[in-house]
């Protein structure tokens, strides 16, 4: 278990994830913000919509590879 620390509008948020997604978690949290600055509401939804919009993009991906596999 691994706690991850993030400051959103003066508020410091902790999490307690698993491993092995604790530092991949960390990783993509460090790009999407500045843990040593107190972040704003507008980042964590830019960095929200940043993420679902990859994660479209993924599930089309995987529903067009999907639809190439024979039944």
């Amino acid at each position: 278990m691994k706690k991850i620390s993030l400051v959103i509008g003066g508020k410091r948020y902790t999490i307690t994830l698993e491993e092995p997604f604790a530092d991949e978690v960390e990783k993509e949290l460090t790009e999407l913000f500045d843990p040593a600055n107190d972040n704003d509401t507008k980042r964590l939804l830019q960095a929200f919509l940043t993420k679902q919009i990859e994660f479209l993009e993924l599930e089309q991906k995987l529903d067009e590879l999907l639809k190439k596999l024979p039944e």
